[in-house]
């Protein structure tokens, strides 16, 4: 099998955005994955142990020769949160962006400094036409994060919550357009 690596270091004025490592997993543990908080609006719950993101983080380094996009975010070298290619459909012309941050950082705006470089690396370094990403409508944090990537509002759907057993969320769709790149 050859290897088809797809998550490349990206360099922002304030991050930089890497392959996960093993050595992040109790950084990643301690400040965020274990955070309920952080999952709140997430489809995972919060980890219980070191142990459960050991073996997340192991399954995304695996992963990554199959060509994944999965990027720990990191702050002076700390990681900070991740985001991802939650849903890839090289075949349909699109992925959909998933992504988290740790409690601390929230409000600052790295996690639009990293959704702006990742949407442009995708664009750059793929055929997708658009990308999407969806936020619970509770969520106001992320879908600003999202406006102002240049993602725009396509749809309310509604869609039970695994997570919160069966009970019916209203998820906003958001969707960026490989033309809409040109304006950011």
């Amino acid at each position: 099998m050859t290897a088809l690596i797809r998550t490349y270091p990206i360099q922002t004025p304030r991050l930089y955005l890497r392959q996960f490592m093993i050595t992040d997993v109790p950084r990643a543990y301690d400040n965020w994955m274990s955070d309920g908080d952080v999952a709140e609006f997430l489809t995972w719950e919060p980890h219980r142990s070191v142990e459960e993101t050991e073996r997340t983080i192991r399954n995304w380094i695996f992963l990554y020769e199959a060509g994944t996009m999965d990027w720990c975010i990191t702050l002076k070298h700390e990681p900070i949160g991740s985001i991802t290619a939650v849903q890839d459909f090289p075949g349909k012309g699109y992925c959909e962006l998933g992504y988290c941050i740790a409690k601390d950082h929230w409000g600052k705006g790295y996690m639009t400094e990293a959704v702006r470089a990742v949407t442009g690396y995708i664009f750059q370094n793929t055929d997708y036409t658009w990308i999407q990403a969806r936020c619970d409508s509770e969520n106001h944090g992320s879908k600003r994060c999202l406006e102002k990537c240049s993602y725009r509002h396509i749809a309310d759907v509604e869609l039970p919550s695994e997570k919160r057993k069966g009970e019916i969320r209203i998820y906003q769709m958001m969707k960026i357009d490989r033309r809409d790149m040109i304006r950011m």
